[in-house]
C-alpha cells in the first residue's frame, strides 16, 4: 500500500481538488484543505499542521514552467509539492511526520538519500543568507526531487524534500538547466 506523500505526488500534473487532498492527508488530522485564492496566476496552499506546501499554477504559466499544453484556463493544475521541516519556513514546527517514497524520511542522512535513489544530478554545498547546507536534485522521467539539508553542528538536516513537474522549481531551472528546466 501506497503511503500519503506517495499518493500526493502521483497528483503532480492533476487539477488541484482541497477534497482529494484531504483525503489523502486524513490520517494525518488534516480536516480541510484550502482552497485557491490568488489573483495571480500561482498560488501557494499550506497545510501547517502536515508540513506541507503545494505549489498550484493556472495555464498558460504551468505550460510556460513545463513545457506542457493545459488549456482549462479555470483549473489549478498542481506543479509542485513540498514536505518540510524546522527551517524551511517560519510556519512549520515540525517535520513532516509520514514516510516519503523510497522508505526515507525527514530524518534520512544525505547518504541514505543517495542510497535510495541514486547519484543526484547535483550535488552542492551552498551558502547564501540564512541558509547554508547541501542541495541534492534528480531528474526523473517527468519530475525532478529537490532535497535541502541544512547544516547544523555535528550534521546536515533535511528541511526540505520537494517534488515537482520538470521546470517548476522557479530560479533553479535557470542557474541548473540540466536538472530543473523542461
Amino acid at each position: 500500500m501506497k503511503e500519503p506523500a506517495e499518493l500526493l505526488i502521483e497528483l503532480l500534473g492533476q487539477p488541484y481538488n482541497p477534497r482529494n487532498v484531504q483525503a489523502l492527508l486524513q490520517s494525518f488530522g488534516v480536516k480541510r484543505m484550502p482552497s485557491p485564492n490568488s489573483y495571480f496566476k500561482d498560488d501557494i496552499i499550506w497545510s501547517v499542521k502536515t508540513s506541507i506546501r503545494i505549489d498550484i499554477y493556472r495555464p498558460p504559466k504551468i505550460n510556460d514552467l513545463t513545457g506542457l499544453n493545459y488549456t482549462n484556463q479555470d483549473e489549478w493544475i498542481i506543479g509542485a509539492v513540498h514536505f518540510l521541516a524546522p527551517g524551511s519556513d517560519d510556519r512549520i514546527k515540525a517535520p513532516f511526520s509520514g514516510k516519503l517514497p523510497k522508505g526515507i524520511t525527514m530524518s534520512s542522512t544525505p547518504e541514505q538519500s543517495i542510497k535510495a535513489y541514486g547519484q543526484p544530478e547535483m550535488d552542492e554545498d551552498c551558502s547564501w543568507p540564512g541558509f547554508s547546507g547541501r542541495i541534492l536534485a534528480w531528474r526523473k522521467s517527468c519530475v525532478n526531487i529537490a532535497i535541502e539539508y541544512a547544516s547544523s553542528e555535528i550534521e546536515k538536516v533535511m528541511r526540505s524534500y520537494t517534488v515537482c513537474l520538470i521546470g517548476c522549481i522557479g530560479a533553479w531551472r535557470v542557474d541548473n538547466p540540466e536538472v530543473f528546466a523542461p
